[in-house]
C-alpha cells in the first residue's frame, strides 16, 4: 500500500461528476451513492450548452423518479453513463466533442426508448443538442 504524501489531497475520479475527496471504501461488499444538484453555469458558456445542461438534468431527474419496474438497471446504468459522456464533452466545440454529445445522445435515446413515460424527456434532450448534430 502506498501513502499520499503530505499537502497532498486524496481523490478518486468520478467520470461526469468530477473528482470525489474523502474516505474511500473497496470490497466485494463496498457501495457507494452520488447525490449531487446540478452544474452552475460557467458565466463564459452559451445558452446552447447551458439549455443541453438542463436537459441532462431534467431527463436525469425524470430517471430518478422512475419505479423500479419502468426501467432496467442495465439501462439506467448506459443512460446515466451517456449522459456523463453528454456533459464530459461541454463546452468542447471542436468536431470530437460534437461527436462525443451525438453518440451519447444516441446511447441514451437507445437505452431509453422502451420507457414512454421518458419520451418527452428524450425529445427535450434532443431538441437542446440539436446545435450539434
Amino acid at each position: 500500500m502506498t501513502g499520499t504524501p503530505a499537502g497532498q489531497d486524496r481523490g478518486i475520479h468520478v467520470s461526469g461528476h468530477g473528482t470525489f475527496t474523502g474516505n474511500a471504501q473497496t470490497g466485494d461488499r463496498s457501495s457507494a451513492s452520488f447525490t449531487g444538484g446540478p452544474r452552475p453555469a460557467d458565466a463564459g458558456e452559451s445558452a446552447e450548452i447551458v439549455r443541453l445542461r438542463e436537459a441532462v438534468e431534467a431527463l436525469r431527474a425524470r430517471i430518478r423518479d422512475l419505479a423500479p419496474d419502468e426501467l432496467s438497471a442495465a439501462e439506467g446504468t448506459a443512460a446515466e453513463s451517456a449522459l456523463a459522456e453528454v456533459e464530459d464533452a461541454l463546452p468542447d466545440g471542436s468536431e470530437a466533442g460534437q461527436g462525443r454529445v451525438r453518440n451519447a445522445f444516441f446511447t441514451v435515446s437507445g437505452a431509453l426508448a422502451s420507457v414512454a413515460s421518458l419520451a418527452e424527456s428524450v425529445r427535450a434532450l434532443r431538441d437542446a443538442a440539436a446545435p450539434w448534430f
